[in-house]
């Protein structure tokens, strides 16, 4: 069994779905907002339908966050663990 990593871009990645994920928050936080200012002016039983869908787009937010952040933590320790295997065997063979 043979394989090849950089562990530098592993972690390059895990940052990158951190970022993402941080934007993400920032722009559903954003759209919430503005959502839910829609309470002050819309009574009856349509609002009361959207706030349901509302209340399903959250719980789908709350998800995909949950995932992004099991994806980051996974990619983080990857590259961790594979930086110190490489620097372990490479102090194998250090003169």
């Amino acid at each position: 069994m043979s394989f090849e990593v950089d562990a530098e871009r592993v972690s390059s990645a895990a940052a990158a779905t951190a970022g993402t994920s941080r934007t993400l928050v920032a722009e559903s936080n954003t759209m919430l907002r503005n959502l839910l200012a829609l309470q002050e002016c819309w009574k009856g039983s349509a609002a009361q339908n959207f706030q349901t869908v509302i209340n399903e787009w959250e719980g789908a937010q709350k998800q995909l966050f949950e995932s992004l952040n099991s994806i980051h933590a996974a990619l983080n320790t990857a590259a961790a663990q594979y930086s110190e295997v490489e620097a372990a065997n490479s102090r194998l063979f250090a003169p």
